[in-house]
């Protein structure tokens, strides 16, 4: 009895009741994927079959960052602390069951559990706690219960656990005397303590005491039990925790959550197998590098001057292409293609514009009317390139159209002509200039229409009339016709010429002349007028002059000659004179008429029948076997002795059909075929030579010539 008196009186003291309190919110079974906070430690029912139930700690705040050691601590120390418990002796260790035997209190009916949305409240181990509690005072064993108000107010203040921290301080306490953890079992925390209830208090309704009845022992035991299982549980979620935040720390409270722990890369194990580099492989890797740097450095350049380049290329438009213009005899020309190169970057990069205007020449309206017409490039600074074919495709010039300038078309036609100016980065003093060529071709008509001059537009009888033709573009020479015979045109200096002899007997007055040159028709008057003759009357036919040759007296010899073209005019050099050194007389002159046994009216009105007229010239030297010489330069074309009347002969040709013929020489110095030259030996005369000078078949008056009295062979 004093045992159980002791007992009974130590009871109160060791545990007191706590304060009537809000019942908590039942917590929910934790789910298979989710286990619920286990309690640092859980203290298994004592061997002699009693119950030593301790209280659960009141919830603490959660704290930023747990220690790894103390956890670790927590873990050996906690079933130390039960091993203590169950050694402690039996008479030191108080029953739960003396106040309720004391006082006996009937059990309340279990209040229902307020559904909370707060989340369930892990039990915790109170092992620090309960190794620190004092021993608490004797309390009033039968506290009052508290109002349910009071209860869901409780219930509402008490803090929740969050997701960073846990909900009690899972540090194990230091280890304690046997003495020391036989108080922590016998001594109950109370409210004020622990500030919160107890876990299989709040289980139970205000006011549970403990009682003898085997019905209470069942209860607690099975109470006991199910606390345990919560406990160990409990303690191996904490356990599992604690060894993940060990290999990952947990972050400073207010930071952002850790990233979740990467997962197991097999590769980054295989490469730090793998051996280091060697030096040259790591060389080589460090030059490939490199390569790779410059290789994006330059493909950037690259795009940059790309996109520089195609804004200049974009820039170079046609109004940077040059104008050149070109003018042919006054008429400027179209071009019919191009090809420039406009620079874009300098002389390395250009754009090209080209096009063909025409493919065919361009005929040119106008015909040319001169033989050397002019062509004007503008500028002048381009070289050029002048071709120009004739109708046969045949090549008539090429060169400079600046060299074109000196020349001159030989004949009217038509004409292909092709101009190409080109500049080139060799002529051009900025090499960033356009170069390029274009190209002109036409087509022309050369038309020239030549000159016809009449050169004595008054002649008289027995004289020599001139028509000059300008220079021709045809190959072909003029021609002549009209009422007056002539040898027609020779080639002179500049142009052709013909001269056209006058009979002695031409009819006086105006005569046409029609002249033709190069397909153009061009008509002349020629006014002759009538020349003063003399005659001569005798009573006999003895008495006439002797020897005569009259103009149809000519030996065959000599008159075949008179029908052979003549040559280049040899008198152009010195002119005409007289044969003879000395004076002669002319007994019968050019135009002179003999008659014989004409009246005394007929001889007063110098009208008659039967006289003859002299076409020649009958000369007399003032000595025998004179000297002659030649009047004028030209080819010999006949000397021999053609016997009779004729004598010695000498036929020489001074071109242009003007031919002097000499009869009656008693001696030869030149033969035929040689070439004579003006006061050069000619031969010797007889008693008298007859002299004559013819052109073509048609005889003149050699004394006018002789003495430059013949106005048409001045022109030459």
């Amino acid at each position: 009895m004093e045992e159980d008196k002791k007992s009974t009186a130590v009871q109160p003291e060791e545990a007191p009741k706590p304060k009537p309190r809000c019942r908590k919110a039942a917590s929910p079974q934790p789910a298979a994927d989710t286990p619920p906070a286990p309690t640092d430690s859980a203290e298994p029912p004592a061997a002699d079959g009693q119950s030593t139930k301790k209280p659960a700690a009141s919830p603490k705040k959660p704290r930023a960052k747990k220690n790894t050691k103390t956890t670790k601590t927590a873990k050996s120390k906690t079933p130390k602390a039960a091993k203590t418990t169950k050694k402690a002796p039996a008479d030191e260790t108080p029953e739960r069951k003396a106040p309720a035997q004391e006082s006996p209190v009937p059990a309340a009916p279990e209040l229902a559990e307020p559904k909370s949305e707060s989340k369930p409240e892990p039990p915790e181990t109170p092992a620090r706690e309960d190794a620190a509690a004092p021993t608490v005072p004797d309390v009033p064993s039968a506290p009052e219960l508290p109002e349910p108000a009071e209860r869901a107010e409780s219930a509402g203040t008490e803090p929740e656990p969050t997701a960073d921290a846990p909900a009690a301080d899972n540090t194990p306490a230091a280890e304690a005397p046997p003495e020391a953890a036989a108080a922590d079992t016998a001594v109950t925390d109370t409210p004020e303590q622990t500030g919160d209830v107890p876990a299989e208090d709040a289980a139970e309704p205000s006011g549970l005491v403990f009682s003898d009845d085997l019905a209470n022992d069942k209860a607690l035991a099975a109470e006991a039990a199910r606390m345990a299982n919560i406990s160990r549980t409990a303690q191996l979620s904490i356990a599992q925790i604690m060894a993940g935040l060990e290999e990952n720390p947990k972050p400073s409270a207010g930071s952002a959550p850790a990233p979740e722990a990467p997962q197991h890369d097999s590769a980054a194990d295989d490469e730090d197998d793998e051996p280091q580099d060697t030096i040259p492989q790591a060389l080589g890797r460090g030059v490939f590098g490199m390569f790779k740097w410059l290789l994006l450095v330059v493909l950037f350049v690259l795009i940059i001057a790309g996109g520089g380049v195609a804004w200049l290329y974009r820039s170079a438009t046609p109004d940077m292409l040059p104008e050149v213009k070109v003018t042919f005899d006054g008429q400027e020309l179209a071009p019919t293609a191009y090809k420039w190169h406009v620079p874009v970057v300098g002389s390395f990069f250009r754009r090209t514009y080209a096009e063909t205007l025409n493919s065919s020449p361009v005929v040119l309206e106008d015909a040319i009317s001169d033989a050397s017409p002019d062509i004007i490039v503008t500028p002048s600074d381009y070289s050029t390139q002048l071709t120009i074919t004739d109708a046969d495709k045949e090549t008539v010039y090429e060169g400079s159209a600046t060299g074109f300038r000196s020349y001159l078309f030989a004949e009217n036609g038509t004409f292909d002509a092709k101009l190409v100016v080109t500049a080139s980065d060799s002529a051009a003093e900025d090499r960033s200039s356009v170069t390029g060529t274009e190209t002109w071709q036409f087509r022309f008509t050369v038309s020239i229409k030549p000159s016809v001059t009449l050169c004595t537009p008054t002649v008289q009888q027995g004289s020599v009339a001139a028509v000059r033709v300008g220079s021709t573009m045809s190959r072909t020479e003029p021609t002549l016709t009209g009422p007056l015979e002539s040898t027609g045109f020779v080639r002179a200096a500049n142009g052709w010429i013909c001269y056209l002899p006058i009979p002695w007997n031409a009819e006086t007055g105006n005569t046409e002349l029609t002249v033709t040159a190069d397909g153009y028709t061009e008509t002349l008057t020629l006014s002759v007028r009538a020349a003063s003759y003399s005659y001569k009357d005798y009573s006999t036919k003895s008495q006439l002059t002797s020897p005569y040759i009259g103009a149809d007296d000519a030996p065959d010899a000599v008159r075949r000659l008179l029908t052979t073209d003549g040559g280049e005019i040899q008198w152009a050099v010195g002119g005409f004179v007289q044969p003879f050194l000395d004076s002669f007389d002319t007994p019968l002159l050019y135009g002179m008429t003999e008659y014989v046994g004409r009246s005394y009216s007929e001889r007063s009105t110098n009208y008659g029948y039967g006289g003859r007229t002299s076409t020649n010239v009958v000369i007399k030297p003032k000595k025998s076997k004179d000297s002659m010489i030649v009047p004028a330069s030209g080819h010999v074309l006949l000397a021999e002795d053609l016997g009779g009347s004729y004598g010695y002969t000498v036929v020489i040709d001074h071109g242009a059909g003007l031919r002097s013929i000499f009869y009656g020489l008693t001696a030869l110095d030149v033969k035929a075929g040689d070439d004579v030259k003006q006061g050069q030996l000619l031969g010797t005369s007889g008693r008298t030579v007859v002299a004559e000078l013819r052109i073509g078949t048609v005889p003149i008056n050699p004394l006018l010539v002789w003495r430059g009295q013949c106005d048409g062979l001045k022109y030459f």
